[in-house]
């Protein structure tokens, strides 16, 4: 997946300056930055569900001359939030990932999806009536559905996935950043907006930083998470992987001895 010179503008506001992106398959990268910096703009560019300047392309093909079906088997987007107006079923929240044909008849897909996200049972619940941590894993669920193949023809799909982990307790943090783990290491490619930035640190193996619609930095989480980038970006003192001189409990994911099972 490759943007060269993205220019996004909403009404008379400018809101990305020329970005040039590129993601691997195989890989999960991530784009970081501050509130208003662009980040979801850019994942909704990078998916073909805005307008934009410059050029975008997903396995070699511009997006723009793809039809919507054709985007939609290359590629799931995972929204920053979805609402649901209708009493649907968490079942029938799910098979809307499906695609048409052989997929679309293979009813157990769903139950593995809703299990991979740790929601086995949920198929008859009410999506009304779940929390929101609960709501965003069975959109997640949805998207997995699409796209439940990592590669396609020799092809890799992707996942587009905006703020997945913001509302979810840090056990369904390390669920859901396992199985974009384990979407990459299958051939596929994710690319993820992100705030946690440990997180970022420890599941990401590139990492883009966005700051007023232009990247103010891109490469390894080594190479990007330094005192001096966050300083630039976020504008606070933020030192980086030095313990802090407080008292207070502090806790750090990249402690965990073993990343948890999706």
């Amino acid at each position: 997946m490759q943007g060269k010179n993205i220019y996004v503008s909403l009404g008379r506001k400018d809101i990305l300056h020329g970005v040039n992106f590129k993601a691997e398959p195989g890989q999960v990268t991530a784009i970081i930055g501050p509130n208003g910096s662009g980040k979801s703009t850019l994942l909704k560019a990078l998916a073909g569900e805005i307008d934009s300047t410059g050029t975008v392309t997903l396995n070699g093909h511009d997006i723009s001359a793809l039809k919507p079906w054709q985007l939609a088997e290359m590629r799931g987007v995972l929204p920053q939030s979805t609402t649901v107006a209708f009493p649907f079923k968490v079942h029938e929240i799910v098979r809307l990932g499906l695609a048409t044909g052989l997929v679309a008849s293979d009813d157990g897909l769903t139950s593995r999806a809703l299990a991979h996200v740790d929601l086995a049972g949920f198929e008859h619940r009410s999506y009304q009536t779940l929390s929101g941590g609960e709501q965003q894993r069975v959109q997640l669920a949805r998207v997995l559905t699409q796209v439940w193949e990592a590669q396609q023809a020799d092809q890799p799909r992707w996942l587009l996935l905006d703020e997945p982990v913001a509302s979810l307790d840090i056990a369904h943090q390390f669920t859901v950043l396992g199985i974009a783990g384990d979407f990459a290491a299958r051939g596929g490619g994710v690319v993820a907006v992100m705030h946690d930035l440990n997180l970022t640190a420890l599941f990401s193996d590139c990492v883009y930083v966005l700051s007023q619609g232009s990247v103010w930095g891109s490469g390894t989480p080594s190479d990007v998470l330094s005192s001096d980038l966050m300083q630039q970006v976020y504008g606070i003192d933020l030192p980086i992987s030095k313990v802090p001189t407080t008292p207070l409990p502090f806790v750090l994911p990249q402690a965990v001895r073993k990343p948890l099972e999706p």
